[in-house]
């Protein structure tokens, strides 16, 4: 019996231990991570030159208190910066799980985006037409942060977003559009050669070998989401179609690798489980189509198993002396490639690589290409050299072109039927003699009645058409010095009718040595290829919505009137609070009204004008009529849209501003939509639903110049023109006064009062602001420092001055606010900077001078909460004092307690605040309602016209005098 040496029996235990200790830390660390991961939401920054951005991990989920969404969809929170002067824009698309294909459990539906809100009232978020459905369009306006909430339905739990550049989303679905369509082209050209030849024949190859592309085209049909919307992805999902179809496809295969290679020839006992095994492979295929758990999996694996055999088969055969394996070989190895391709898609393998798919489809038409080319060899009917037949290569030429049918040999017949059922003729020109041949069929498609033409070089020249004539020339000339050398042009040939249908030429030069004695080939119509072409390239000036054309068919057209310009009478018609139909109709009912509208232009002045849409919801219409009055135009056009629109049961009005500007005096069409601009803009600000004839006296009421604007601020500034102005914030507990905003307003000599909003943005850009900027923290300074000591309130009022991002970076900023609190005699705290969320960004350095700032006496608010890119973090890292919301948290209740989610949100970020010893003042309160709502919810302060409107510094003296004695009880 043998001992085990001291703490053997304990060393076992102690691994176990000491493994399941560090399972349980890797568990934590990884809890940790998907926890501040959960917490804090990405940045995108829409200026990024990154042309796709993967957002997968950027997104932080949201979790509703109210619970999860009733359709399984999921929230996520992401934030979207835009630090430039313009906005940007980003198309947002649901990418494809990497295993979508593959799953145990199948997914119903492909994912999609179903909604998309911004937390910034001025982000534009719309729904995209250029890239299929579930598609938005997010629109920043410049130095903007927000933070989008993004609604998926069927991801996974990490979900794939991308966030594509509209130019290249645009450059991307065009270019794909097109390499789909020549795939499923190839595809369907090979379907077809072989449904001809299976049904001339009558031979199983052939026959399996259409049943085989007809599968493949419906697999195509299926991966691009053509039949997503049909019964057939309503039982088990868009995915258990496309591998019902794979599945399908390779039942086929097998079934015409039989035929090409019988099974009996390696295994002589085989053929009744290959024919099982068929019946099996076509269940397993109706079990994934029915969404059954698991079917998908086994299917795929058998798929990229099964096309593999097949072609190891071909080759062992091919190899042992078999010479259909060997023509059957290639085409068997393209779809093996196939199968591996998009498994190796399916597992992820090209994630990023948008391309990935589209280059499976290519190598499936190539497949499907190889196998009619192969299955037509193996029919004896593919046009191969002389001794295929033997055959002199003059005679099977001469043939081609001139004998009948019925007059040339079996194999001549088969040859000229395999031509003919793929809508081609031969094409031969003949250098020693001049002169041009062409076959019955190519004959036929020119229109040439009776047989096989031959014809003089020059007169088939003339027969093209005088554009092309030039490159049939070149390639002729070049491609002659070098026989062997194929090639392939496109031209436009005059047929019997007058017209000009398109031609492509494949064609060989011939001949021995350098020099070519003549060139063979093949002629195809390819009109209908070229007119869905033209379609495509139509729509870069066409309004995909509408039809009408767009700004860049606009432009044309008015360019194309040149010089008489001044002949034409010019309108833009723009509908009245479009924003407002939107919201209440959603996306499909505002487009209805702009089709609706499109078509009711275009039927009242469709036969005098030219109706375009050169915007989301402006349209054009040029009116070339002489003599025609502006003021009729104008009126014919507000009266037309004075008929509602019916938009599901119920009339839906709108109105439209109409500016008109006549082609008279105008320099250039950019002139005369220019005028028609202030023409339009004098309608919008007269109230709209009316029309404004350009006159030049409007030239007065264009936006002034920047150069101008900044010499009137320095004089402004040198003249004492600027004053501050103070709105109450109060106490929502009691209504008594807490303290007073200040806002800059400009006293013009001629203008009038000019609120902020028309002169700080420029201020921002001139840096004017950081001068502005200190008078207004002195003489609200000096301002609080007398109120203080009229009225002793405990606790003592206080100010709150906006502070921007260029004073925020002065570096004399510090000093200047030190100075202003020494000199006057301040309660601690009560001088408090507001900074906007969107002007703080992020970076330790904005943490070390807000901390400074703080240092010196003032006090410290966050702007606009909610609008910016700071967000939750900054309430965590940066000193706040206090959170002032944003007033478009009121704005887009429209009634508050109508709106439980808003009313969470607000509510969530109120506790938050508390939570962390910040107060919260709310702006925008314009009703008792919206006192009381904020007041339930335990903000503070309130702000806004229901208290009071912005004040003078006398009459905020008042407002406090009036407050303080009814506080103190004094008469």
């Amino acid at each position: 019996m043998t001992r085990e040496p001291p703490g053997a029996s304990v060393s076992k235990p102690k691994t176990l231990w000491t493994i399941i200790a560090g399972l349980l830390a890797l568990t934590a660390v990884l809890g940790v991570s998907l926890a501040a991961r959960a917490a804090n939401p990405g940045v995108l920054d829409f200026t990024s030159p990154a042309a796709i951005v993967e957002l997968k991990f950027r997104l932080a989920p949201y979790h509703a208190p109210s619970g999860p969404e009733a359709d399984g969809s999921r929230w996520y929170m992401l934030t979207a910066v835009n630090n430039s002067p313009r906005p940007a824009t980003r198309v947002f698309v649901a990418g494809q799980p990497s295993n979508a294909n593959i799953r145990f459990w199948p997914l119903p539906a492909r994912p999609a985006i179903l909604q998309i809100a911004a937390s910034d009232s001025q982000v534009i978020v719309e729904g995209a037409r250029a890239h299929g459905r579930h598609v938005f369009r997010v629109t920043v306006p410049p130095a903007t942060a927000a933070t989008l909430a993004i609604r998926l339905a069927n991801a996974d739990p990490i979900p794939s977003v991308l966030a594509w550049t509209e130019p290249t989303i645009v450059s991307r679905n065009r270019q794909l559009a097109v390499f789909v369509a020549a795939v499923a082209g190839m595809i369907a050209a090979a379907m077809a050669i072989m449904l001809g030849l299976a049904v001339m024949t009558g031979h199983p190859a052939p026959f399996w070998a259409s049943v085989l592309l007809i599968l493949i085209f419906c697999l195509r049909l299926a991966v691009t989401g053509t039949l997503d919307s049909g019964w057939a992805t309503h039982i088990g999902g868009p995915f258990g179609l496309e591998v019902a179809l794979a599945g399908l496809a390779l039942a086929a295969g097998l079934r015409l690798s039989e035929f090409v290679v019988p099974i009996e020839t390696l295994w002589p006992a085989g053929g009744p489980w290959f024919d099982r095994g068929l019946i099996a492979l076509a269940g397993l295929s109706l079990f994934s189509f029915l969404g059954v758990p698991g079917a998908m999996l086994l299917l795929g694996v058998l798929i990229v198993l099964g096309t593999a055999t097949v072609t190891a088969y071909f080759i062992y055969c091919g190899r042992i002396g078999n010479q259909a394996a060997r023509v059957a070989a290639p085409s068997a190895a393209v779809f093996a490639l196939v199968a591996l391709g998009a498994t190796a898609v399916s597992f992820g393998a090209f994630a990023d690589n948008e391309a990935a798919p589209a280059i499976v489809g290519g190598f499936l038409a190539a497949g499907a290409v190889l196998l009619a080319l192969a299955v037509a060899a193996g029919e004896g009917i593919a046009i191969l050299p002389a001794s295929r037949y033997g055959t002199p290569r003059e005679e099977l030429v001469d043939a081609l072109t001139s004998q009948p049918i019925s007059e040339s040999s079996p194999t001549m017949q088969s040859d000229l039927m395999a031509i003919a059922a793929s809508h081609q003729g031969v094409f031969e020109l003949d250098f020693s003699n001049d002169t041009v041949r062409l076959s019955r069929e190519a004959a036929a498609l020119l229109g040439m009645q009776g047989g096989a033409r031959r014809m003089a070089h020059p007169a088939w020249i003339d027969r093209i058409h005088p554009e092309d004539r030039a490159i049939y020339r070149e390639a002729v000339g070049d491609y002659r010095g070098h026989a062997g050398i194929a090639f392939r042009i496109e031209l436009r040939v005059r047929s019997e009718s007058g017209r000009f249908p398109w031609f492509e030429v494949r064609a060989t030069m011939m001949g021995e040595g350098g020099e070519a004695q003549r060139c063979l080939g093949l002629l195809a119509d390819v009109t209908a290829r070229k007119e869905a072409d033209a379609v495509v390239n139509e729509r870069t000036v066409q309004d995909a919505l509408t039809g009408l054309g767009n700004r860049v068919a606009l432009m044309e057209a008015l360019d194309r009137h040149g010089t008489r310009l001044f002949e034409i009478t010019f309108a833009l018609l723009d509908i009245d609070r479009f924003k407002s139909v939107h919201a209440s109709l959603g996306d499909a009912g505002a487009d209805a009204v702009l089709v609706a509208l499109a078509q009711r232009l275009s039927r009242r002045f469709g036969t005098s004008a030219e109706v375009f849409r050169v915007s989301g919801d402006t349209f054009a219409l040029i009116f070339t009529e002489q003599g025609l009055m502006a003021t009729a135009v104008g009126a014919d056009l507000v009266e037309a849209c004075a008929t509602p629109f019916e938009q599901n049961g119920r009339n839906v009005f709108v109105t439209a501003s109409v500016g008109v500007a006549a082609g008279e005096g105008s320099r250039d069409p950019f002139d005369l939509l220019k005028n028609a601009e202030l023409a339009l803009l004098q309608a919008k600000r007269q109230g709209g639903a009316c029309a404004r004839i350009y006159t030049p006296a409007l030239e007065a009421t264009a936006p002034g110049d920047a150069v101008a604007l900044e010499a009137d601020l320095r004089q402004a500034l040198n003249e004492n023109q600027l004053d501050v102005y103070y709105q109450p914030i109060v106490r929502l507990s009691d209504g008594s006064i807490a303290g007073f905003e200040a806002l800059m307003r400009w006293h013009h000599p001629q203008k009038g009062l000019i609120e902020p909003s028309s002169f700080v943005a420029h201020c921002e850009e001139t840096g004017l602001i950081v001068a502005i900027g200190r008078l207004a923290l002195e003489r609200a300074a000096e301002d609080l420092a007398q109120w203080q000591r009229f009225f002793p309130l405990v606790p003592p009022l206080f100010a709150s001055v906006n502070l921007s991002r260029r004073q925020l970076f002065d570096a004399e900023f510090e000093a200047v606010l030190k100075s202003v609190l020494a000199s006057h005699e301040l309660k601690p705290g009560t001088l408090n900077l507001e900074i906007t969320e969107s002007a703080i960004g992020s970076g330790a350095d904005i943490r070390e001078v807000l901390t400074r700032l703080k240092a010196a006496g003032a006090s410290l608010a966050i702007d606009d909460f909610g609008t910016g890119v700071s967000n939750f973090n900054q309430l965590k890292d940066i000193p706040f004092d206090t959170l002032k919301l944003d007033q478009s948290f009121l704005g887009r209740h429209g009634g508050m307690q109508n709106d439980t989610d808003g009313a969470m949100i607000v509510g969530s970020i109120v506790n938050l605040a508390h939570d962390l010893e910040r107060d919260v003042v709310i702006e925008g309160i314009e009703s008792e309602k919206d006192a009381d709502w904020v007041r339930e919810l335990g903000c503070e302060y309130g702000q806004g016209f229901f208290f009071s409107p912005p004040l003078p510094r006398g009459e905020a003296l008042d407002f406090i005098a009036r407050h303080y004695r009814a506080e103190t009880g004094q008469a």
